[in-house]
């Protein structure tokens, strides 16, 4: 178990925190989205995880013991963020990556051969997914214990983003068989190709969590409602848990994306024939941002 108690950390120059009093849990062995709009917050997170910066304030626990930036480098990987790699060698960072001991060499080379990576050269010499892709697959045969993925799936066409994510779950499925169970976090702007992928999710916007919980429960977020206006209106503000998330005009009907429904608000509306639809993981998502925005 990953134990994050009030993160914050606010870069150099900036007047506003990147990460704002964060705190979260993140199960052992679990594969978990990390969402949010660009400046969410996502990739300090990750850096914060992997030892990349020292937050101002905050603890990061991990087994019930808070953990030092040394601890962090040795037990994390992160992919993403290329830029400052990108005139390193393709062999340096092979001969450092085979430097942990659960590197997998073996796997490697089954991932070089499946998405046919060139081995020599340097980063710099690469498209941006090619980039990416070569740091993701290292990242998958390092077998760190967490295992950060910023935006894996990132300028890959769409077979190769399939394979890769029968990947990411090939990996932590093999984990857990031989008793060494990665926790995997991924950040991804493809939020609907995500959510076959994930089994938890977290939600950043502007440096805070609005949403630490399973994909699942994310999925049933909100609802929309198809119907005449006043009689949706009406049966809304009878029920003083609903929130209006959005209103859009249909002609003569309307239909509007709540939360925080109760069965016999539920009951009622379908009795006075409104239409109740279920939103998709990425349209609740959307919803949950511009709730936490408005």
């Amino acid at each position: 178990m990953i134990h994050i108690d009030s993160l914050t950390h606010t870069y150099r120059g900036s007047k506003t925190a990147a990460l704002d009093n964060v705190s979260m849990d993140i199960a052992e062995g679990s594969i978990t989205g990390v969402l949010g709009p660009n400046g969410s917050g996502k990739t300090t997170l990750f850096h914060a995880l992997v030892g990349y910066i020292e937050p101002a304030s905050g603890a990061i626990i991990i087994d019930g013991q808070e953990t030092s930036r040394d601890q962090r480098i040795a037990l994390g990987m992160y992919a993403g963020n290329y830029a400052d790699s990108t005139s390193v060698s393709v062999r340096s960072l092979l001969r450092l990556a085979s430097c942990r001991p659960t590197w997998d060499e073996g796997g490697f080379a089954r991932l070089s051969e499946r998405f046919q990576l060139a081995l020599g050269g340097s980063l710099g010499q690469r498209s941006q997914g090619e980039r990416s892709l070569f740091a993701t697959a290292i990242a998958l045969a390092c077998g760190a214990p967490i295992t950060m993925l910023d935006e894996p799936t990132d300028a890959l066409d769409v077979p190769t983003r399939m394979a890769l994510t029968e990947e990411i779950i090939r990996a932590s499925a093999d984990a857990a068989e031989a008793g060494t169970p990665r926790t995997f976090l991924v950040a991804s702007h493809l939020v609907s190709e995500l959510e076959s992928l994930i089994e938890n999710v977290i939600v950043l916007s502007q440096g805070r969590v609005v949403c630490a919980d399973t994909a699942e429960h994310l999925r049933a977020y909100a609802l929309a409602l198809v119907g005449r206006p006043e009689v949706i209106h009406r049966i809304l503000e009878a029920d003083a848990g609903t929130r209006i998330l959005s209103e859009r005009q249909l002609g003569r009907f309307v239909r509007i994306v709540a939360t925080g429904f109760t069965d016999v608000c539920l009951d009622t509306l379908v009795a006075a024939d409104v239409e109740v639809q279920s939103l998709s993981f990425q349209d609740s998502f959307v919803s949950l941002i511009d709730h936490s925005m408005a």
